[in-house]
């Protein structure tokens, strides 16, 4: 009874600020002496700093804005803000070093996800399955020599825009089904990062041989409004592009 006494004063406090699943929350509150968001309510970054107050840490979401002012009203008791992202771009990471907190973030396990969503829509899209869907949903479906005829993904050439973790693993998938990988990066890769696609050291060049592009880079002054008026020019006529990058 001692020790569980013990164990519990010594229960880090933390606050999670969103919903989790039910296993997640459930495991928190053993570890820590967690603070619990139940109505999944989106905090004000005023509530989220009252909230923090005699917490030892943090667990935010992308939706909570982490940023200067917040992060220097926060207690000199939180040391450490956990992401639930695999990014951090909602937190002012500057800001959060001044103030010796740790920042980190959950790389890596969207990966396999992330390239599997992206090959869903380059499939979806060169197979035109919502418009199949929707003329099943409405018994409108007939049969013709050129009906929802789409595009195979059998050596078409897909495009990577960033080739990163996520950008090698769409690669990877893609191979399988036949196509011909070019990708451009703020780098060339190593040969075995490589693993045979084609480097191209400009978006104009990538582009020019991409039948389908998928983008997956991060968000940068460089790659904000990539696709634009001026580069659609550069891609073959009836190109797919899609994005598994954020969305801004």
């Amino acid at each position: 009874k001692t020790k569980n006494i013990t164990n519990e004063l010594d229960m880090k406090k933390i606050l999670i600020t969103q919903k989790l699943l039910r296993s997640c929350e459930e495991k928190a509150s053993k570890i820590f002496d967690a603070k619990l968001n139940g109505n999944d309510e989106l905090y004000s970054q005023s509530k989220l700093i009252e909230l923090s107050q005699g917490c030892d840490a943090i667990l935010t979401s992308l939706t909570d804005k982490m940023d200067k002012d917040t992060i220097n009203k926060l207690p000199d008791s939180i040391k450490v803000i956990s992401n639930f992202a695999v990014g951090f771009g909602n937190i002012d990471l500057e800001a959060a070093k001044d103030k010796n907190i740790i920042v980190t973030n959950t790389p890596d396990v969207l990966t396999d996800a992330t390239a599997e969503i992206t090959i869903l829509l380059i499939l979806g899209a060169a197979r035109r399955a919502s418009e199949g869907i929707e003329y099943a949903k409405n018994s409108n479906w007939k049969w013709s020599a050129d009906f929802l005829i789409g595009k195979q993904l059998t050596g078409a050439r897909l495009g990577v825009l960033g080739m990163g973790r996520i950008g090698r693993a769409v690669a990877k998938l893609a191979k399988v089904f036949g196509m011909i990988i070019h990708y451009h990066n703020r780098s060339k890769l190593s040969p075995e990062l490589e693993d045979g696609v084609i480097y191209h050291d400009s978006i104009k060049s990538l582009f020019s041989v991409s039948d389908i592009l998928s983008i997956n880079c991060p968000t940068t002054k460089e790659t904000v409004n990539i696709i634009n008026k001026e580069t659609l020019e550069y891609f073959p006529t009836g190109a797919i592009i899609t994005n598994s990058a954020r969305g801004d």
